[in-house]
């Protein structure tokens, strides 16, 4: 798993639809409104992360957080109104399209991913997303000596991300800590909690993604089970486990589901 890395969008939004304070007698309850959770501010962001390891370079643990990027459009107010004046920079929005992933794998994830060696890039089957053959990707994962290769995790399977398994959950839970009404402020208080993961939370999150493949191979490729816990294989100094030792049931029982796909068709 040392040589994937996952890729995946999540909507972060400014704050909950109901929030619970502990307040002493003299605080008073702080005042939000907004007409319902529609309304509530939210931003795109596009995250890559691979598994961490340590560099015997420059003799540190590289955490592999390659980085998390607002999908988003600065520009100008072209008008005065009661919020801002004219020439006042701005942040909105944009939709996600095609165009704008296959820029950005290449201006963003693959310069700060890549330096040597072949690496595969994973993600869900999201509309925009490009196909596993898509010409101009492949175009540019072989710029500069690079060895890209894109491929799709199973359909209905976010499970199958890290980000999804549990890097997303670890960002919000954090973020919500930072409360702001501006999409700047969002922006900010979601990259300075993606720059606040420990090594050791995204360890875990690879150790758990193989515990998954385990229960699904069990399960015949369904979903149909809880989420496995990993915290009693990390050892007492908090070393981890490179890759996990799988039992003799779940090879026979992938063996049987794949023998009686095969037979059926």
């Amino acid at each position: 798993m040392y040589d994937v890395v996952h890729v995946d969008e999540k909507w972060f939004n400014m704050y909950k639809a109901s929030s619970r304070y502990y307040l002493t007698a003299d605080e008073s309850l702080p005042y939000r409104t907004c007409p319902n959770k529609r309304y509530i501010g939210k931003v795109m962001f596009l995250a890559a992360i691979a598994r961490p390891r340590y560099d015997f370079t420059t003799k540190i643990y590289f955490d592999r957080k390659i980085g998390i990027w607002p999908i988003v459009e600065r520009t100008k107010a072209k008008k005065t109104s009661k919020n801002r004046v004219a020439g006042t920079p701005i942040t909105k929005n944009i939709n996600m399209s095609r165009k704008i992933y296959v820029q950005m794998l290449k201006d963003k994830v693959f310069r700060q991913s890549v330096k040597n060696g072949q690496v595969c890039y994973i993600f869900d089957y999201f509309s925009p997303h490009v196909e596993e053959d898509h010409g101009e990707v492949i175009a540019a994962g072989q710029e500069r000596g690079w060895k890209i290769k894109m491929a799709c995790q199973p359909p209905r399977s976010p499970m199958c991300n890290i980000l999804d398994l549990g890097i997303f959950n670890c960002i919000q839970s954090t973020q919500y800590r930072q409360p702001t009404n501006q999409i700047d402020g969002l922006i900010d208080a979601v990259q300075t909690a993606f720059n606040s993961i420990k090594y050791q939370t995204i360890e875990k999150c690879f150790l758990t993604l193989q515990k998954v493949m385990d229960c699904i191979i069990i399960d015949e490729g369904g979903n149909n089970f809880k989420l496995p816990r990993v915290g009693e294989l990390i050892s007492g100094h908090g070393e981890f486990p490179t890759s996990l030792t799988t039992t003799s049931t779940v090879v026979e029982n992938g063996y049987k589901a794949l023998t009686s796909q095969i037979l059926n068709q």
